[in-house]
């Protein structure tokens, strides 16, 4: 594929959220989720179609915090160190393009822990040479697009700069609070290292229903895929042409008196087994990933959307 999609969401609870997400993923033609803030514990089970998931709980074991990666099974790729402590969760996943191998992480920073540059060091230190780090890291800074600059963006703005890293910003909140008194914020970014920042695009997306909105980053790049397994046959060959076609290559009228004659014959037949088989199988068809929600709950969903695009974009008038 060319280009890559990652989409980075604080889900405030993943499980009661995994019919949206599916029909967000398809609708979005999204490879990566990146989610923070999922509740999940290792006794939850969340199943996605055609995708993988991996999760790191809170380090406590109770269902709050805690991150996800959500990735496309048809990618090339495998998991990556885990980090749970009570200030930083992470999910990483690790991928291949024409780069070399590079880390998806997602990240959740919990509000209550003012962590400090020193921490936010010993945990990029982990993610390689090339990583892009991404979630809810509950720190403000003006130098990534915030209104303000709290002291634990300062923090983390220190490792960023010590470091030469690079950040990933809509520029725009995705924080939506209730309370009336408390003003939008921009709290879900990432963190790079090693990667083309002109390769790359960042988009606010008004979906999803949490108090956070998710963003989509983009980066122009060829990501290896999972070989294909090879196959004789599928569930569309036809077995009468292909025994019809094995009928007409066979020859059962050859002598097998010598040790080379039966490996010829041997050989005759595989090939032929197989050429038949080829020629009786249709070319596979292109995938396409269909959801089975119902239209019904569709149009709920777009109607849920504007309503909630309306009221965001009122909170920053």
């Amino acid at each position: 594929m060319a280009t890559l999609r990652i989409a980075i969401w604080n889900a405030n609870g993943l499980n009661q959220r995994t019919q949206e997400i599916n029909l967000f993923l398809r609708t979005n033609n999204i490879d990566v989720l990146r989610v923070s803030e999922t509740h999940v514990t290792d006794r939850s089970h969340i199943n996605t179609p055609h995708y993988a998931i991996y999760h790191t709980p809170h380090p406590d074991q109770k269902a709050h915090g805690g991150t996800a990666a959500i990735v496309r099974r048809n990618l090339k790729h495998h998991l990556g160190t885990a980090y749970s402590e009570e200030h930083i969760q992470a999910t990483s996943i690790v991928l291949e393009d024409q780069m070399g191998e590079i880390t998806i992480t997602a990240v959740y920073s919990p509000p209550k822990h003012n962590t400090k540059t020193i921490e936010y060091e010993q945990f990029f230190q982990t993610l390689g040479h090339l990583f892009i780090a991404g979630g809810d890291y509950n720190a403000q800074n003006t130098y990534w697009g915030a209104r303000t600059t709290t002291t634990k963006g300062r923090e983390l703005h220190n490792a960023v700069r010590k470091h030469n890293l690079q950040h990933l910003s809509s520029c725009q909140p995705t924080y939506w609070p209730s309370d009336m008194n408390k003003q939008p914020a921009l709290l879900d970014f990432c963190v790079t290292k090693g990667i083309a920042t002109q390769k790359v695009s960042v988009d606010s997306c008004l979906e999803l229903t949490s108090d956070h909105t998710p963003i989509i980053v983009t980066i122009h790049t060829r990501v290896q895929q999972q070989p294909k397994k090879p196959s004789l046959y599928n569930k569309n060959t036809d077995w009468e042409i292909f025994r019809t076609l094995l009928e007409t290559q066979i020859n059962l009228k050859i002598t097998l008196k010598t040790e080379a004659e039966v490996e010829d014959a041997v050989y005759n037949l595989t090939t032929a087994i197989q050429q038949a088989a080829w020629q009786a199988t249709p070319p596979p068809r292109e995938q396409h990933f269909y959801h089975d929600c119902p239209e019904s709950v569709k149009h709920k969903l777009r109607d849920k959307h504007a309503a909630r695009k309306k009221w965001q974009l009122t909170c920053t008038t």
